[in-house]
Formats: C-alpha cells, sequence, structure tokens
C-alpha cells in the first residue's frame, strides 16, 4: 500500500522507513503544526530518536515472536508442551486476541497451524525462501472452496483452541499451557499488534503527540492524539494490483482504489505476494486448517477495514479462506468495508467501503456488484 495525506494543501511529513520482522514498515508523521513551533534541525532530531526508539522495539518484540529464533520466547514455549510456563504479558495478550478470533471465525483463522507452514516448507525466513522462474501452478481452475459449514473440522479447530490454557498469577506473572504436540505461529497477528501499539505511542505517549500512519507490510494503524491540537488528518492509501512476481501475469503501477481513513485500520491479506517454491509447486502462507495446506482459494487478495490492525488483518485472511461468494454474503451481512480481488483480477467492493473511496472512478469497471 502507499500512503499519502489529503486534507492539506501542504502538509508536512517525516517519513520513517525500517525492515524488520520480515516485512517492509513505514511511518508517516504528521509534522505540520511542529513545523510552526520548531527548527527543522529540531524536528530532524527527534524523528531520528522516534526512529532509534522504534527499532529498540521492534527488536524487542521480534525476539518475543520469532518463528525463525530457537531463543525466542514463542519458539521455548513451543518447546515445552504439557506445562505452564511463564510468558511476557506481550505474548500473552496476542495469544489472547488469536484465541478470541478463532471462535470468531469458526475455527478456520487459527494460531496453531505451524506445523502445517513448516510442512509446507516456512521454515525459514520469507527473503530466504525458493522463489525460482518457473511455470507457477494456474490460479484459475481452483478445486471448491473449503465449505465454512464443515463442522466437523470448524469443531476440531476449536477443540485444539480449547486446549490452551492462560493465567495471570496475584503476583502479575503471565502463564500458559500448551499441550505436547501443539505449535503456535503468531506471526498473522503480531504485524497489526505492533503497528496499534507504535501507532499508539507515537500519537498519544511521545512527547510530541504526533498524528501517525503505521504500515506494517500492509497491516496499517492510524495513531490519533487523545486531544488532538490540529483538526484531524485525513490519509489517503492507495491499494495496489496484485503482486506477481514469478507468473505471466501483468504488474504494472495503476492503484486499485484509493482509500481515505482518518481513524482505524486496514489490512491486505492474499496469495499473491508471500510465495516460494516447494515440494515442486509454489506454496504460499495462508494454510486453511481444514487439510493443513496452503488454501486454493479463488480470492487472490483482501483488503479490510475495522477499527483496529488485528482485526482487519484476521478478516482479510478469513475472506480468503471462506472465497468469494460466502466472504461477500458475510462481509455485506455486517456492514465490514472491503474490497475483494479474486482470481480473474475482478474487483469486488462492499457497500460499506464506497464513503471511504477517495477517488472512487480508480475502481475499474470490472468492479462486479454483489
Amino acid at each position: 500500500m502507499k500512503t499519502n495525506t489529503s486534507n492539506q494543501t501542504t502538509p508536512q511529513l517525516a517519513t520513517i522507513k525500517l525492515f524488520a520482522m520480515g516485512c517492509h514498515i513505514q511511518i508517516s508523521l504528521y509534522t505540520t503544526r511542529l513545523s510552526a513551533q520548531y527548527s527543522q534541525m529540531t524536528i530532524d532530531q527527534q524523528v531520528a530518536f522516534l526512529t532509534s526508539d522504534v527499532q529498540q522495539r521492534l527488536a524487542y518484540w521480534e525476539h518475543i515472536f520469532s518463528r525463525f529464533d530457537d531463543t525466542s520466547e514463542l519458539m521455548r514455549l513451543n518447546n515445552r508442551g504439557d506445562q505452564w510456563s511463564e510468558v511476557s504479558s506481550e505474548l500473552f495478550e496476542v495469544l489472547q486476541h488469536a484465541i478470541h478470533f478463532v471462535l470468531k471465525t469458526q475455527g478456520l483463522v487459527t494460531p496453531t497451524l505451524l506445523q502445517p507452514l513448516w510442512a509446507a516448507g516456512y521454515k525459514h525466513s520469507f527473503e530466504t525462501l525458493p522463489k525460482i522462474s518457473m511455470p507457477s501452478l494456474p490460479f484459475t481452475g481452483l478445486s471448491a472452496p473449503s465449505n465454512v459449514q464443515d463442522t466437523t473440522s470448524a469443531n476440531h479447530a476449536n477443540q485444539q483452541i480449547g486446549r490452551i490454557q492462560l493465567r495471570q498469577l496475584t503476583d502479575g506473572q503471565h502463564q500458559v499451557y500448551l499441550p505436547t504436540g501443539m505449535a503456535l505461529d503468531l506471526n498473522g497477528y503480531v504485524k497489526g499488534w505492533c503497528a496499534m501499539q507504535l501507532a499508539e505511542h507515537i500519537s498519544r505517549v511521545h512527547d510530541w503527540h504526533i498524528p501517525c500512519l503505521v504500515d506494517m507490510g500492509g497491516d496499517i494503524a492510524i495513531g490519533i492524539p487523545r486531544d488532538p491540537i490540529d483538526k484531524p488528518v485525513t490519509w489517503g492509501v492507495a491499494v495496489a494490483k496484485p503482486y506477481f512476481a514469478n507468473s505471466k501475469h501483468v504488474q504494472n503501477d495503476e492503484d486499485v482504489a484509493i482509500l481515505k481513513l482518518s481513524s482505524g485500520a486496514v489490512a491486505t491479506s492474499g496469495q499473491d505476494y508471500r510465495r516460494w517454491w516447494h515440494d515442486g509447486r509454489w506454496q504460499h502462507h495462508l494454510i486453511h486448517p481444514h487439510d493443513s495446506r496452503p488454501v486454493t482459494s479463488d480470492v487472490l487478495t483482501a483488503t479490510v477495514l475495522a477499527t483496529d490492525t488485528m482485526t482487519a488483518e484476521v478478516y482479510a485472511k478469513y475472506c480468503l479462506l471462506l472465497g468469494v461468494k460466502v466472504a461477500m454474503a458475510w462481509l455485506n451481512k455486517y456492514h465490514i468495508a472491503a474490497l475483494l480481488i479474486d482470481t480473474d483480477n475482478k474487483v469486488m467492493a462492499t457497500s460499506a467501503i464506497r464513503p471511504h473511496l477517495l477517488q472512487p472512478n480508480v475502481v475499474k469497471s470490472n468492479v462486479m456488484s454483489i
């Protein structure tokens, strides 16, 4: 996604760009008010301090949540089955959210799929996985999307998640019990959680209370000062066309849509970018719990707006697992703002997203009405 502001003729922005936790991170700081109060040198110094602070926070979180580091807190927990283990408040909080979403998504989005992800070849950081230029398996002619009404599998997932236990002791210590053989992957939740944490810190805890937009590899959170001095900032967020690095599909710079957001969050999940070659075929990171394999969905990418980034990310993934027809029905039933792009590159928009379209005409004539 690309971002910009849209309600100021000459907005002043400072940008922090980093790579951490396996994704490109961009933090946009709205410094228009600060430019009237401080010299550019002072602002640059504060941005440098803030950049260092953000890097330290990301390094700390990475050492908690990484599944590529055997010394991380998550992997130490995964290796201690059938016993209570002390964990940090951060891991405890994210796991609580992940368990909550298992029930919200009928068992389809679950953190208990690390072993199937390993079986698909995702044992090392994405940058190191093989991405050879070979004809990919076509997205068309896929098997039918998995049926969300498969209650046997859904109940199995719920029973699995029900075997995880969490408790907080009177001294404040957080503990988790994992049954033997279970391994957690929290990566799909952590990016959104980190985006929210950074947005809140920059806009509400930092001395300058800077309005900001935090983009953690497509999981975006908007930071708003608790007592804003400026009028609300409206950010423009471009939804790009799907990414095909190793296929015959044509990639250009044309955006599918430009969203306008002044609060909340947006996230995109897809089968298009995070792909690699393993065991004679292309694999991707979205595992379906019913067969423990990368999902074969007719949804190529899903972009969802929500009040927080974790919800947006989980709902985007849920749409991929549901397939186009069921996902659009679910989104419209609950009035959720979303854009789906199917495997024929057709764009589908829910009615709830219309007020967020900065340039409605950018959503092309191939939009389907459902």
